[in-house]
């Protein structure tokens, strides 16, 4: 099974533990927007509240194989807003090790 795949399933089924053992110890996530870069520990306790609280639709794996995964999707957020996100996973030893994203603010039609 591929590695998106494995990633997809885990969210769709909001199973923080297959989740979790899909990320290496030594894991990275960049948050250029705010100019912060986190840890798995850091990301651990906000896991749950991704995996329940945010929608991940049109999601499309762009480009993957063992050292890289890229995907995008419509991300709809429980305070109401949405964005288009590009994620790119790169992985080490088969598991996500370092995660970009950047991401484009949608505004909903009124109509």
């Amino acid at each position: 099974m591929s590695f998106y795949k494995k990633y997809q399933e885990a969210w769709d089924d909001q199973d923080i533990d297959a989740m979790l053992e899909l990320y290496h110890p030594d894991y990275k996530r960049v948050f250029h927007a705010k100019g912060i870069e986190q840890g798995l520990d850091d990301l651990e306790p906000m896991m749950s509240r991704w995996l329940i609280g945010t929608k991940r639709n049109k999601r499309r794996c762009l480009y993957e194989n063992e050292d890289i995964v890229v995907e995008h999707f419509i991300a709809d957020f429980q305070d109401g807003t949405t964005e288009a996100v590009l994620t790119v996973h790169l992985l080490k030893d088969g598991l996500l090790w370092r995660t970009e994203t950047g991401s484009t603010p949608i505004e909903k039609s009124q109509d």
